[in-house]
């Protein structure tokens, strides 16, 4: 059977993946290559045993390529996530299911999904068997969401059901049929939160305190506390079902990043960029900044805390600029004077090793959606 013949049964069967094709491709320049100047005879007998060893192991690639499909909603649109960055953040070990699965009140969580570095993870979970009304003024929500990590408190940094929003600079659509989002008179945006099995996904974005090295390996509990939901525009709270939902595991992720030390100004704003390190999901920058003198506020002296430009994007090699998807979640002065330190989300997926420019605002005040002129940004070479 001739490499396209097989190329082409495969293609039947299942989409081939780009990732996948690619490495298909090595596969049987490599058989050519082995089996060239050998008899006729000699090539189908080799050929053969090599084709098979190559579909086995084309096969398992495929499986796992497939697997990449089956992420959650939420999680695939949280990032935008491409299939084939999808299979890049899988085998940087950063993607792991989880298959816990609680029962109470007839309503069933089940953890499935986590995305994780050094610094972040990202938890989903499924819930089925409550019943919500779409389109109204009330937010589905747990009461109270608890994480501990080794046993300590103050991890969670945002929670919320999954809405189906699909937004981008071009279109806006709910991700589970592609209909247009609709408005309500006011303006505001309706959410969607039922798939279309009746389910929904609860994601929780987790931090790692500032004295832990790194969330991976750690022991995580997480409790979800009660269900009801929160009435839009006021800090009312409906609780409709009164139970705990619990969670047990040890989470799994690559605390591998992009690490690089340097000594870059950026221009007048009296701070230099000094470390950077870029994960596929998230970033951390460490400056040498004059901070403010102490001030008297009454009777007190106190810092004031003046705000370095925040990095808000990268420039990968080939070109593409991604801004407005950098999120900090901390920044403040570290414990050693003048050293400040701003990290945060990327709800995008990016390879650290393609990136060779940094992108940092040039004022703390920046808009966080859309593209910026270029001569708002200071670019720094990574």
């Amino acid at each position: 059977m001739k490499k396209d013949k097989i190329e082409e049964t495969l293609q039947m069967e299942i989409a081939v993946p780009a990732l996948v094709q690619q490495r298909a491709d090595a596969v049987f320049e490599q058989i050519q290559r082995e089996n060239s100047g050998k008899g006729e005879k000699m090539i189908r007998k080799s050929m053969w045993g090599t084709v098979a060893a190559a579909m086995l192991a084309l096969s398992t690639v495929t499986v796992c390529a497939a697997a990449y499909m089956n992420w959650s909603s939420g999680m695939e649109e949280q990032f935008d996530a491409t299939e084939e960055q999808k299979i890049f953040l899988e085998e940087q070990d950063m993607v792991k299911p989880l298959h816990n699965s609680v029962t109470k009140e007839g309503i069933t969580v089940t953890a499935q999904q986590s995305i994780a570095d050094s610094r972040f993870a990202h938890l989903s979970f499924r819930v089925e068997g409550y019943e919500v009304k779409e389109g109204g003024i009330l937010q589905p929500d747990f009461e109270a969401v608890h994480v501990t990590v080794d046993g300590k408190e103050g991890f969670v940094l945002k929670h919320a059901f999954f809405n189906n929003w699909h937004i981008t600079e071009k279109e806006r659509t709910y991700t589970n049929d592609d209909t247009p989002i609709r408005e309500r008179v006011d303006g505001t945006l309706v959410e969607r939160y039922r798939n279309d099995d009746g389910s929904m996904e609860y994601i929780i974005t987790v931090m790692k305190n500032i004295e832990e090295s790194s969330l991976i390996g750690k022991k995580v509990h997480v409790e979800l506390v009660n269900l009801g939901a929160h009435v839009r525009y006021s800090s009312a709270y409906r609780k409709e079902v009164e139970a705990v939902w619990s969670f047990d595991f040890t989470l799994e992720g690559s605390d591998q990043v992009r690490s690089e030390v340097m000594s870059q100004p950026l221009g007048d704003s009296g701070a230099t960029v000094t470390k950077v390190e870029l994960s596929p999901i998230s970033f951390y920058v460490e400056y040498e900044y004059n901070l403010p003198t102490l001030e008297m506020k009454g009777n007190h002296a106190v810092w004031t805390l003046g705000s370095v430009p925040p990095l808000v994007g990268v420039r990968l090699k080939d070109g593409t600029q991604i801004t407005g998807a950098m999120g900090g979640a901390s920044e403040g002065k570290a414990q050693n004077v003048g050293r400040y330190v701003y990290y945060g989300t990327i709800n995008r997926i990016i390879d650290p090793q393609e990136v060779d420019t940094l992108l940092f605002y040039k004022s703390a005040i920046y808009e966080l959606e859309g593209t910026l002129p270029e001569e708002d940004y200071y670019n720094v070479s990574f």
